[in-house]
């Protein structure tokens, strides 16, 4: 493997993935990638996860920085948090194109579903760690941007009470009397704060020291304790209920 991490380059990444057809797509898409000839290729892709690549901690406020000004050169908040995030972990991961994360801007093309900001964060933790340490990682960014008033350093902040772009959009826009189409400095901000959270607890993984703190709220165990593998059955989550449900 230390061989391989000396040896891999663009090109090598692009054969590996998909040979000229791969390279063609990429270069023909905007991105000024040359197709590469299959032919000879020698090197793999490194064994997923690629943690051993992750080997020094991350600037967190650079991250943050970086995270906003993608989000304002137009990337969108899914694809701002990720190439954040990858410009700063380096090679090998900065050789995956952000633009697959382009989907995720206002809850996947404007759905209001999952916060692009933390859908983008996720996917680039999701390279770095696998398994138990990468549902960890995103288990804690999905709480803690669900309980946190953001962004953290705007004029108008509030807390989504779940990690949903709807709700997150609709509570702001109560809090700050704004419309939803004059959000994009709020989530500007937004998208850099949730990929320098996303960087801090990667470091903290990295470092020994990440220990989870989120917690289902009581109310919310009683609801799933029917409705979640209980009596009832009849639903999935860890999302507060009563933001969207009445009591009974």
């Amino acid at each position: 493997m230390e061989a391989k991490k000396k040896v891999l380059t663009r090109r090598d990444f692009l054969v590996s993935a998909g040979g000229a057809a791969a390279g063609l797509a990429l270069a023909t898409s905007g991105l000024g990638i040359l197709a590469p000839k299959a032919e000879g290729a020698t090197i793999d892709l490194p064994d997923y996860p690629w943690t051993e690549y992750f080997n020094k901690p991350l600037d967190v406020e650079a991250v943050r920085e970086l995270g906003a000004k993608y989000y304002g050169e137009g990337l969108g908040c899914a694809e701002g948090a990720f190439r954040a995030l990858l410009e700063s972990l380096g090679e090998p991961f900065s050789f995956v194109p952000s633009q697959i994360m382009n989907f995720g801007k206002g809850g996947v093309v404007a759905w209001g579903t999952l916060c692009g900001a933390l859908n983008g964060a996720a996917a680039a933790v999701s390279l770095v760690f696998g398994g138990q340490q990468m549902a960890a990682i995103v288990n804690e960014l999905m709480a803690w941007y669900s309980a946190t008033a953001l962004p953290l350093t705007h004029e108008h902040r509030s807390v989504a009470g779940n990690p949903l772009c709807h709700a997150s959009i609709a509570n702001w826009c109560k809090v700050s009397g704004k419309k939803s189409s004059e959000r994009g400095p709020r989530c500007k901000a937004l998208t850099g704060d949730v990929a320098a959270q996303a960087a801090l607890y990667m470091n903290q993984m990295l470092e020994g020291t990440f220990v989870p703190v989120f917690e289902m709220s009581e109310e919310t165990k009683a609801c799933f304790d029917c409705h979640v593998g209980g009596f009832a059955d009849d639903t999935l989550g860890k999302m507060d209920c009563k933001g969207c449900h009445e009591g009974h």
